[in-house]
């Protein structure tokens, strides 16, 4: 399970993403996210193409973005915007792209050589390397199918770990497509939520499990627990499916 907000703080630059996965389909063949400035200083945001693993679907053909610079002044943010252009015999099946997202810092002036009183003072030579977080951000375009979706399995219990009540084991109907949806657990007898989230397979990852954390929850006894899915995120309205402890 994913947070929605990517964040890198490094060598005085604090930049974040609105969001770090954009999904495309047939019917919304564009999307944006927000470049956030979080420093004091405008920041220059740089965007290029990392690529994609041998397993994935290369979607660079189709996939466009824009821009490659931005400058974000303190405090703001600047919109990073994709688009899908398919061909008209374009296959069906799900096409990425994976992009990185750099904030672009100046280097620090060379650092003076320290000198005694009688010696002539010379250009210091040093060198300073400014660590410059890179974010990545993977679009994924859907061309002529269905949207994917998972199975899920009843809850099991993990009484013997510390940070986990249990999990629910899941798995994508459609191996070869990624899935993003939004996951829920609640008590159904009390309507408690226990956690929300997004969830995230990729297209080489085929099943996972929805983990229940043990923080301030405690297992209510004779309790009911749910797993809600939709297959999309943010999830609204009636859940895709729902599957409860037995």
């Amino acid at each position: 399970m994913l947070t929605f907000t990517t964040q890198a703080q490094q060598s005085g630059v604090s930049v974040a993403l609105s969001d770090n996965l954009i999904v495309l389909e047939q019917r919304s063949r564009s999307g944006t996210i927000e470049l956030v400035n979080l420093a004091s200083d405008p920041t220059e945001f740089r965007v290029s193409v990392i690529g994609v693993n041998d397993s994935e679907v290369d979607g660079s053909t189709l996939i466009r973005w824009a821009p490659q610079r931005a400058l974000a002044p303190a405090n703001r943010t600047a919109p990073f915007r994709v688009s899908a252009r398919p061909p008209g015999d374009l296959p069906p099946g799900e096409y990425l792209i994976r992009v990185g997202v750099t904030a672009a810092v100046q280097a620090p002036p060379p650092l003076p050589r320290e000198t005694n009183e009688n010696e002539e003072p010379e250009p210091g030579i040093a060198v300073v390397v400014p660590i410059v977080p890179t974010l990545p951000v993977t679009v994924y375009y859907r061309h002529g199918i269905e949207t994917p979706m998972v199975d899920a399995q009843p809850l099991v219990e993990t009484p013997d770990d510390e940070n986990f009540i249990g999990y629910f084991p899941v798995v994508k109907q459609q191996p070869q497509y990624s899935f993003v949806g939004t996951v829920q657990v609640v008590e159904k007898t009390t309507n408690t939520l226990i956690n929300r989230g997004r969830l995230h397979l990729r297209q080489s990852t085929e099943r996972s499990n929805v983990r229940m954390p043990r923080g301030e929850q405690n297992m209510i006894e004779n309790g009911i627990y749910c797993l809600q899915i939709w297959d999309h995120w943010p999830g609204q309205g009636t859940p895709t499916t729902e599957v409860c402890s037995e």
